[in-house]
């Protein structure tokens, strides 16, 4: 018998998973919208990846954004007043994308690009010329930073993109976990019950 996770048939599929809603994201001037969609749940490799913990907040440590976050498979445009839509193809190396933001006067917008099979999330912008919707990078010598929200921001008149990265001397990957070197050592309350509890090397009572 197998012991590796399975998929569900396809009519499970459709009566049980069904689409998320899709995500709308509004222009400033309220004249396009953006439709982008999520899959219906994260998968076993994405609940699987190692978090870290700090000050209440949960986060990726390769990709310094918040732990098991889900990425946008699709990316619509919607003109507001005539309902015209044009389906955006993602960049050609993309997992998924997240975190759009519209430039305040003008029609265009950026978002980031989670990079297939690599920890990395690229910067790109979409800009309507000559009726079409277009893609292209926007190229950065130094990482995002998304733990706390989103890594960029457009300045009041829109002039300038303002974006938070990680320094650029720091490591590409989160340091080695240390390895223990004896039994971990827990404070207890007074009039606590004895049980037994196996630790290296031999056997000894911790209080629990």
């Amino acid at each position: 018998m197998s012991a590796s996770y399975k998929e569900p048939s396809n009519l499970l599929k459709r009566l049980f998973l069904p689409p998320k809603d899709p995500s709308l994201t509004l222009s400033s001037d309220y004249e396009f919208l953006v439709i982008t969609q999520e899959p219906p749940l994260p998968s076993i490799e994405l609940l699987a990846k190692p978090e870290e913990k700090l000050a209440g907040i949960r986060f990726d440590p390769a990709l310094f954004t918040p732990s098991r976050l889900d990425y946008a498979e699709s990316l619509v445009l919607q003109h507001m007043a005539t309902g015209e839509q044009q389906s955006i193809e993602l960049p050609a190396n993309s997992e998924g994308i997240r975190y759009i933001r519209f430039h305040p006067s003008k029609p265009y917008f950026v978002f980031s690009s989670k990079v297939k099979d690599e920890l990395l999330l690229e910067l790109y912008k979409c800009e309507l010329l000559d009726g079409k919707w277009s893609i292209e990078q926007i190229p950065l010598k130094q990482r995002m930073n998304f733990v706390s929200g989103c890594a960029y921001q457009f300045t009041g008149d829109g002039h300038n993109l303002l974006i938070k990265c990680i320094p650029a001397e720091w490591p590409e990957k989160p340091p080695a976990e240390p390895v223990s070197t004896g039994p971990s050592i827990q404070a207890v309350v007074k009039d606590a019950r004895k049980a037994p509890g196996r630790t290296y090397q031999g056997e000894s009572y911790v209080y629990i």
